[in-house]
């Protein structure tokens, strides 16, 4: 999961970005592909739980799509950080880790996993 979302930033990015308002500003039919694949990608990492995770019930399942989709929400900005971020972030001593995509969500699902 993590590799196939390290390959989709922009789709990051754009879910990251005011989510609330994309979805109220968009077409009813252009909303309703856009949940027919959310739907899609829900059911298909349940899926894969199942496989590779069989001890886990209907409601461990559950309680991890719903903790790992909203965290993959807003990856983007912990994964892209601009110049100007940076420097503000050095002069405010914040020490801040910058990590991949891949390993922000590799570490998400092994913690919720474990």
């Amino acid at each position: 999961m993590a590799a196939s979302l390290e390959k989709r930033a922009l789709l990051l990015k754009l879910m990251s970005m005011n989510h609330y308002d994309m979805e109220e500003n968009s077409r009813e039919e252009r909303l309703c592909e856009f949940k027919i694949a959310y739907g899609a990608s829900l059911r298909a990492v349940d899926g894969l739980l199942q496989k590779f995770c069989p001890d886990m019930d209907t409601a461990a399942r559950r309680d991890f799509l719903y903790a790992f989709f909203p965290f993959i929400y807003g990856i983007y900005p912990y994964t892209v950080v601009t110049d100007k971020q940076k420097n503000a972030m050095e002069q405010a001593k914040v020490g801040y880790v910058y990590y991949s995509i891949y390993e922000l969500a590799c570490a998400c699902a092994k913690k919720l996993l474990a």
